[in-house]
């Protein structure tokens, strides 16, 4: 794994770091998501903890939304780029990654607009 002067270095240059074996991307990528997992759960918690009403839920959906169609994007652009380098079986998870995405984006999408309040509407008399 590289030093952090190397990826200093590397993303200077607009490149990053590729591993050798399944098992080192396996590693990094366990790594990076534990590591990562306690801190990011107390934030995400603590964070919600703070919202007492629909509305509260609707900024932060609608940055959610925003940041998944960037990577729903990129997704799509690292597909195509496979699929033109001839990396089949690479295209396939990238497009299933971005279908996975785009499914997530419907979701956030409609839990950011149930967050408007429905205006209560009196009943009929008669």
């Amino acid at each position: 794994m590289p030093n952090i002067f190397s990826r200093f270095f590397l993303t200077l240059t607009g490149k990053g770091w590729a591993y050798d074996s399944v098992e080192e991307v396996r590693e990094v990528i366990a790594k990076n998501t534990f590591e990562t997992l306690a801190e990011r759960a107390r934030t995400h918690t603590k964070g919600a903890a703070g919202l007492s009403s629909s509305l509260d839920f609707q900024p932060g959906l609608v940055d959610l939304h925003d940041e998944l169609h960037d990577v729903w994007s990129y997704l799509v652009g690292l597909a195509d780029r496979a699929t033109e380098l001839g990396h089949e079986s690479l295209a396939a998870h990238l497009a299933d990654a971005a279908e996975s995405t785009c499914n997530t984006l419907v979701h956030v999408a409609m839990a950011a607009e149930v967050t408007v309040p429905v205006p209560e509407v009196p009943l009929a008399t008669r």
